[in-house]
């Protein structure tokens, strides 16, 4: 049996993010006889683990090094109209936060005489007049050109994909499952890493994702800063990189909480990291279902969150969500308050049993690829 090659593009650099993180979940869990993986991005590479971990897997990275700038749209256009000319896949995987990306990406690959086109959505976004824009002028695209929809939860989907494609059901939620032999609650872990950190006798807040506007960084400071007014042993954990980092290092500096914030980077000790962890705050702005909720969750960490995100985190009793019109001290407040009713047990089985186990995820995954290329 020959191998079924998808290719999988990106609207969006490589970096420590989501989508890295479902993808590397689900694909390490399938069966590489099988399945071959290519990956494509028009942009950058910032997680050089990403791509070892395809490359080891028998797959190809293509790495276009285009800018991410406000030329990023002419940029994807062009990159991927030309990488599909001269490349053939009967299988493309478009996976991006972005309506654009998805309907673009997915009317090349139909020009192109690609069989099988899937788009994935992955988050929702700003309900503003410009997103309204692109929604309306992105459904005929997008209801012509893909041939399956796929969505990490009901909220992404409906973000990105045409009325008629909800109301018909013809998408799919493929849950952003993970590997809980690799992220799971230790004591033992909890006490080295925290070491490690020189985090002891700390109370640790922690957040891992790309600085970009989605992520809300700027108000995420400030709720630590009002948490700080109230335990000055309090430090933030900073998991990431991305366009925004500088201006909030400069928010932190202003603040004078240099000492308590921890710029830590792209990281592959994730586990580590959030068992060092008291708390996960994820104030975004918009999400589908973030893979970092789902492992923080697993590690048995309360998971703070704007009611902006899908309420579809899979433990209820870790779930905590408030609205963005609160003001930050009154973030901080709730935040402390949840601290000091809360004794951390391992929830292994709680996420297994919540359908999150990414081998069962991974299979199915599978099985819609091969199914569709037979």
């Amino acid at each position: 049996m020959n191998k079924v090659k998808i290719l999988v593009i990106l609207g969006e650099p490589i970096v420590n993010g989501g989508q890295e993180s479902f993808i590397l979940n689900m694909y390490n869990n399938m069966d590489l006889e099988k399945i071959q993986i290519d990956v494509l991005t028009p942009f950058f590479c910032e997680n050089l683990g990403f791509k070892e971990q395809i490359e080891k897997n028998g797959g190809e990275v293509f790495i276009l090094n285009n800018t991410f700038d406000k030329d990023r749209k002419r940029n994807f256009v062009e990159s991927v109209k030309k990488f599909l000319k001269d490349h053939q896949y009967e299988t493309v995987h478009i996976q991006s936060g972005s309506i654009y990306s998805l309907m673009v990406a997915a009317k090349i690959a139909k020009k192109n005489n690609v069989k099988n086109i899937i788009v994935h959505s992955h988050c929702g976004g700003f309900s503003n007049l410009k997103y309204k824009i692109i929604k309306v002028l992105s459904s005929y695209s997008l209801n012509k050109y893909p041939t399956e929809y796929w969505a990490c939860s009901n909220l992404a989907a409906k973000w990105k994909f045409p009325k008629k494609v909800i109301k018909e059901g013809k998408y799919k939620v493929l849950k952003n499952a993970i590997d809980t032999s690799k992220i799971y609650y230790s004591t033992s872990i909890r006490e080295e890493k925290r070491k490690e950190l020189r985090v002891q006798d700390n109370l640790v807040i922690g957040h891992i994702g790309r600085f970009s506007i989605q992520k809300n960084h700027e108000f995420l400071i400030e709720i630590f800063n009002e948490i700080y007014k109230l335990n000055n042993k309090a430090i933030l954990l900073l998991i990431g990189s991305g366009e925004l980092e500088e201006k909030i290092r400069e928010k932190v500096k202003e603040l004078n909480l240099q000492e308590n914030v921890k710029f830590l980077g792209i990281r592959n000790d994730i586990n580590g990291l959030l068992n060092a962890m008291d708390l996960f705050l994820l104030p975004s702005f918009f999400e589908g279902l973030p893979v970092v909720g789902v492992e923080a969750q697993a590690t048995g960490l309360p998971v703070v969150s704007s009611d902006r995100i899908t309420k579809e985190l899979p433990i209820d009793k870790l779930s905590f969500y408030y609205s963005l019109d609160l003001n930050a001290n009154e973030w901080a407040k709730n935040i402390l308050n949840i601290l000091n009713n809360f004794e951390r047990i391992n929830t292994t089985n709680e996420i297994l049993q919540a359908g999150y186990d990414v081998k069962s995820a991974a299979n199915l995954m599978q099985r819609y690829y091969l199914d569709m290329n037979k």
